[in-house]
């Protein structure tokens, strides 16, 4: 084993250009011995801020005198010089040691982060502290640099064990994938993998498991009643859940559900926070399934409710109900892997360090995985791009050819055919009836949790796109005629030259014809676009901006040219399909039944995708269809012009496609009613009058949980002041709340400006200030925010809900603006036109919904306390305000000067 020296530093935060080295700790060693340590305490030359000083034990008193950061960073640099770098999430160590001048040009760190994620893809989690517990070795100082430096040498000699035991055949493929690559991760396995194998396999973490085995068990009820005696204060559930709370709204629910389900029909279900409405379905659903054996489908809109479902409340029923059920989640095509897809995708070189992980973490899970989920890798960053490479497409799928054991979405639907309860999302279900069924097996009962969310998705599983340099690239893939070259190159050259595909010299050559005409042709058509769409957005403020095609712009007399461009697009592109189809066809009728070959492939994939265009770009600017909204967006940040389209009204569609042929179906959510009416919520989904509805308030003492504070001296929104005022606001709210606070945006742009004078408060230097799309994206600011001991977290639109923070983590919530759809988007702008009072129809119950959501971050369970901040003075100053403070739940409020919030907040969250 080559010598290796781990390292860790411990700084004042996080932003190397103004943050500082506090400490320095190293480890030089190999697989036999340690060789030497490093460690030292750096005087940062200002003040430590109290929170790194708790974290760390580290004093002010204890840096004053220690080495000069030049020092002890020279030091390190000579430690490391000539040994392989090692580190555990070291990407801010390395920009810290970077900006500092002592990184070389050269250097490659190995990442044990990366390299466990690879070799356990089943731990709990990947960060070294947990690691350490659970791979049982010894970390007495976590936070110290030495003792973290020490963690990951340990890690990285666990890791390389787990590498020397695995299977022979996956080490073989492993050696043959890192061979050709000289990066550090390559030389780790390549060096491990030849090691002697251990005498016993290292113990590993267990992986995840679901809930899809069937028990033999006693009969359900088929009486409602003694359902909801099962979950009553003195039923069997009552002493066998371990988190049991008797709550009234969730029996009435429960009842509720099961009568609807008995009798037919449909019921919507307001179900504030802490219901329990997740158990509140699922018991009569199962039971009704079991039964009866009437199928139930439950959707969700997020990811992180079919975890809850299926990880937590699923199994929890499955332990203490007396009858068995089997339950399984099924999940949209592109979530599971396609083997065929993979073989190709491993073959090809890999452009980078980045990639080869990406390909040794697939090929480790690969000889585990039993669903060939994605979620099982937890994918980050990059790695979510690449996934798109190997994930199951319905373009490159061969349909009947194709069997359950070796394809993962035909053995998860076989599963799903099997099932007493399928768990799916909105997008897949809106699919199934996008295409008229054959995506989820027959069902007979919908159960919709977080059905504000469904319109939305119907709307984005129904939205067309297409962006121009992407369908130039297609068509230069099909082929090109290179600078100075003298015969056309690409996909239909390649084909050509394999007479074994049977298709004639002609089709070949009318095809390369087709594919170069056409690509002026589109070329010209979003040029021209591009210049126009550009002309009318003279202030580009957000990071997109769209120009609807209404009637009025299609009729200007310069659109013309924009209007022939298209028409000679979209029949060029009609015409190569055509030529494409039959080349394709030709192809699969020489090969019989073989597998086609990745050329064949590919020419089927860019067909489907060049005939989805071809009628995008007609529909769009020659023959719009009334009931979709077609526009133009410009992407500033990489200038492409992208075409959209999407139905206006959903609510057709789901009545006659979703809903109609279910003998029940449930609608639930925590915000469906506006003052007291589902109206707005049917309206939007294609309900009529005759539903069942059911509001039931949360459990929780609002009043002496939660506080609501409005300024009453607040600048409007608009005004030149409020971005100065939102930021003294904040600053004072989360020194007071030690941190522990969330911050919703509706504006990306707003929260950088607010997020940068922050960074530059001294007075906030304790607190870590994190901001969405600047320091990480939703899963790790979430989880920076909930091991951090001060967070302030700056969000938009994803964090006005589904997250659940419970308890202390969580104190505070400071809404800047109240949530109002942007008025020229083109979607909603389409839909406002169709409403009498657009406003009052659409956008106030909208954005009266979004606040609630908003709201119902703070208080997650009985014992949560905190406050929720509204800076929008509309809410007081404007007579629409009224909505928004009915449709909060009656917590105590204070209105009062801006400068006297934090002080009220504060009070508030102060012990009793």
């Amino acid at each position: 084993m080559p010598e290796y020296v781990s390292l860790d530093l411990e700084t004042t935060g996080l932003d190397p250009s103004r943050d500082r080295v506090i400490e320095v700790g190293a480890v030089a060693f190999t697989a036999d011995m340690t060789l030497a340590t490093l460690e030292r305490l750096v005087d940062p030359e200002r003040p430590l801020p109290e929170a790194v000083a708790r974290l760390t034990g580290i004093s002010q008193a204890d840096l004053r005198g220690a080495a000069s950061a030049e020092s002890a960073l020279g030091e390190l640099a000579d430690f490391v010089r000539g040994r392989q770098p090692v580190g555990h999430g070291a990407r801010l160590d390395v920009d810290f040691l970077t900006a500092s001048g002592v990184w070389e040009r050269g250097w490659e760190i190995l990442d044990t982060l990366d390299v466990a994620r690879i070799l356990l893809p089943g731990a709990a989690s990947h960060s070294l502290p947990l690691l350490a517990i659970e791979l049982g070795f010894s970390q007495p100082r976590p936070h110290r640099a030495l003792d973290d430096a020490d963690a990951t040498r340990q890690l990285l000699l666990r890791l390389r064990e787990e590498a020397a035991a695995l299977d022979e055949g996956l080490k073989e493929s492993i050696l043959a994938l890192v061979a050709p690559y000289g990066w550090a991760v390559a030389r780790f396995f390549a060096e491990a993998l030849t090691a002697p194998t251990p005498a016993s396999p290292p113990s590993r973490p267990a992986a995840r498991t679901g809930t899809t085995d069937r028990r033999a068990g006693g009969e359900p009820p088929e009486d409602p009643d003694l359902m909801v005696a099962m979950l009553a204060p003195e039923g069997p559930l009552a002493g066998a859940l371990p988190d049991y709370e008797h709550r009234e709204p969730q029996l009435q629910m429960l009842l509720a559900v099961a009568q609807i389900q008995s009798r037919g029909g449909t019921l919507l279900v307001e179900a504030g926070t802490g219901t329990g409405k997740s158990l509140a379905y699922l018991l009569p659903s199962i039971a009704r399934s079991v039964r009866h054996s009437e199928r139930v489908v439950v959707s969700t809109n997020t990811h992180t409710l079919q975890e809850q479902l299926m990880n937590k409340d699923l199994p929890g029923l499955r332990e203490w109900l007396p009858w068995g059920f089997k339950a399984v989640l099924l999940k949209g095509r592109s979530n599971y892997l396609s083997l065929r897809r993979w073989r190709r995708f491993l073959a090809q070189p890999c452009e980078d360090a980045e990639e080869l992980r990406f390909k040794l973490k697939v090929l480790v899970w690969l000889h585990t995985t039993e669903s060939g989920d994605r979620s099982e890798l937890r994918l980050h960053g990059k790695e979510e791009v690449l996934w798109t490479q190997i994930a199951s497409d319905p373009l490159d799928c061969v349909g009947v050819h194709c069997t359950a054991e070796d394809c993962y979405v035909h053995r998860a639907r076989a599963e799903a055919e099997a099932a007493d309860l399928v768990v799916v999302n909105h997008a897949l279900l809106l699919a199934d009836a996008e295409v008229g069924g054959g995506l989820l097996p027959d069902f007979d009962h919908l159960v919709v949790d977080e059905a504000h969310h469904l319109e939305d998705a119907a709307t984005q599983g129904l939205r067309q796109e297409i962006d121009g340099p992407g369908l130039e690239a297609l068509l230069e893939r099909l082929a090109s005629q290179p600078a100075g070259a003298t015969q056309p190159a690409g996909l239909l050259v390649e084909l050509r030259g394999q007479p074994r595909l049977g298709a004639s010299e002609s089709g070949y050559a009318d095809a390369v014809a087709r594919a170069l005409a056409a690509a002026p042709r589109v070329h010209e058509l979003f040029a021209l676009a591009a210049e126009r769409v550009a002309s009318r957005l003279a202030e580009v403020e957000r990071r997109e901006e769209s120009l609807r095609l209404v009637p009025g712009l299609r009729e200007e007399v310069d659109w013309e040219a924009i209007t022939l461009a298209a028409e000679n697009a979209s029949t060029s592109l009609a015409a190569l399909e055509t030529s494409l189809r039959t080349l394709a066809g030709a192809a699969r009728e020489w090969l019989g039944g073989d597998e086609p070959d990745q050329g064949v492939r590919e020419l089927e994939i860019i067909r489907g995708r060049l005939q989805g265009a071809a009628v995008l770009i007609h529909e769009a600017l020659l023959a719009p269809d009334p009931n979709r909204v077609y526009w133009f967006t410009l992407v500033a940040r990489n200038e492409s012009l992208l075409l959209r389209s999407a139905p206006i009204n959903v609510g057709t569609l789901l009545r006659e496609q979703v809903y109609a042929e279910r003998r029940s179906t449930v609608f639930t959510s925590a915000t469906l009613a506006v003052g007291g009416s589902f109206d707005y919520f049917r309206s939007r989904v294609g309900l009529g009058p005759n539903v069942e509805e059911l509001i039931l308030p949360s459990p929780f003492d609002f009043y002496h949980q939660a506080l609501v504070c409005m300024p009453s001296d607040f600048p409007m929104p608009e005004h030149e002041d409020f971005d100065q005022r939102v930021t003294e606001v904040i600053a004072g709210v989360a020194r007071r709340a030690r941190g522990r606070t969330l911050v919703l945006f509706t504006s990306h742009r707003q929260l950088r400006d607010v997020h940068e004078a922050l960074k530059h408060r001294v007075d906030l230097d304790e607190l870590l200030i994190l901001g969405q799309g600047i320091d990480g994206q939703r899963r790790q600011l979430l989880k920076s925010f909930e091991e951090a001991e001060r967070p302030l977290l700056l969000g938009t639109s994803s964090f006005w809900e589904g997250i659940d923070i419970p308890g202390e983590r969580l104190s505070c919530v400071i809404v800047v603006r109240l949530p109002f759809a942007v008025p020229s988007e083109p979607v909603f702008a389409a839909r406002a036109e169709r409403l009498r009072d657009g406003f009052g129809q659409l956008a106030l119950p909208q954005a009266a919904l979004r606040l609630k959501q908003g709201f119902g971050r703070l208080i997650r369970r009985s014992t949560d306390r905190g406050a929720v901040v509204i800076l929008d003075h509309r809410i007081l100053g404007r007579d629409y305000g009224k909505a928004f403070l009915e449709i909060l739940p009656p917590a105590s409020r204070f209105v009062g000067r801006a400068d006297e919030i934090a002080a009220h907040v504060g009070a508030w969250l102060e012990p009793a």
